[in-house]
């Protein structure tokens, strides 16, 4: 067990996000008795104030993760980045075996909390403009899911920081060449270096189809209902292309040697970083934008629907353009 300043702060978090969890979890399948705005502000007050204490959490934890492993890379001797230390355990006979999968777990289990905390805020939203609370009870049920995935999320971290970490050494770092190619989503014999440019073309031509996309709905020329599925299968695709143009493409031009590896990206040029969380808002802000489509329509939200998912998708506009400029500035200057 190695304790810091960064550990401690996790571990603070992580307990936080267990005992909202659970509360809310707890909470969560209390639906009746809410039929009139009044007793919406007062019986669950409590429960929207844990959600919101929830969500709070949960969106600090997820930077703090990739705080806590760059603290821990002067831990050892021959690890020189964030994913060293994610092998940490591998290979291990003991209880750091698990510590691998632990930390893939809840490198996934961050994003899908903010995901879900996000959905549960613009329904949260919708519901606030309706006069009955009508969408009270899909709130109550998104908290649950939202509650399981904390819970489980704080554990598995509570688990890496308790397990100890002395008892696998690693025989090389990640930027050494027994690691390099396991550092990579594909290796270049799979993806090839003449590959390169039509992965940029394919990334940037769906990129400026979502941004138009989205133009065309903000400026009311199309039915949001009819371009939003659209949208949303583009914003999916999108996703894993920016992973592999950020592994294959950008992550050696941006540290300006032939590394595979985005983690070194965080520790050298730290301002691409921004540019990554840009381009995962844009994403997000239009799945928000079909979560409030489709689970926050309702008759006493007609009026205010439209409003409410433009200013989602004008949020995944800023993130995807503001994305593509930061990139193009970064490799500009690299």
């Amino acid at each position: 067990m190695i304790v810091n300043a960064y550990a401690v702060l996790a571990a603070f978090v992580g307990l936080l996000q267990l005992a909202f969890g659970l509360l809310v979890i707890r909470f969560s399948f209390d639906r009746g008795g809410i039929a009139t705005k009044s007793e919406l502000e007062e019986r669950p007050y409590l429960l929207l104030l844990l959600s919101f204490l929830l969500i709070g959490a949960n969106l600090a934890s997820w930077p703090l993760l990739y705080s806590l492993l760059q603290s821990y890379v002067p831990s050892w001797p021959d690890v020189m980045c964030i994913y060293g230390v994610t092998q940490i355990g591998r290979g291990s006979l003991g209880s750091s075996r698990h510590l691998p999968w632990l930390l893939v777990t809840v490198q996934c289990t961050k994003p899908l909390l903010v995901f879900l905390g996000g959905s549960w805020f613009v329904l949260y939203l919708a519901n606030r403009a309706t006069r009955t609370a009508v969408l009270m009870p899909r709130l109550l049920r998104g908290l649950l899911p939202l509650g399981v995935v904390s819970v489980v999320d704080s554990v598995c971290v509570a688990s890496y920081l308790a397990i100890g970490k002395q008892e696998h050494s690693l025989s090389a770092g990640c930027c050494t060449s027994q690691l390099a190619d396991r550092s990579r989503v594909l290796s270049e014999s799979l993806l090839g270096a003449g590959s390169h440019p039509w992965l940029t073309a394919i990334l940037v031509l769906l990129v400026t189809g979502l941004c138009l996309g989205i133009l065309t709905v903000i400026r009311g020329r199309v039915d949001h209902r009819r371009i939003l599925p659209g949208l949303i299968a583009g914003a999916l695709i999108a996703m894993p292309l920016g992973g592999l143009f950020l592994v294959e493409i950008a992550s050696p031009v941006l540290l300006e040697r032939p590394h595979y590896c985005p983690y070194d990206l965080i520790g050298e040029v730290p301002e691409s970083v921004l540019g990554v969380v840009l381009f995962v808002l844009g994403g997000f802000s239009v799945g928000w934008a079909g979560v409030l489509g489709r689970w926050g329509r309702v008759e006493e939200t007609q009026s205010v629907l439209p409003r409410l998912i433009g200013s989602l998708l004008f949020l995944g506009l800023f993130g995807y353009l503001g994305s593509m400029i930061m990139f193009i500035v970064e490799f500009s200057l690299s």
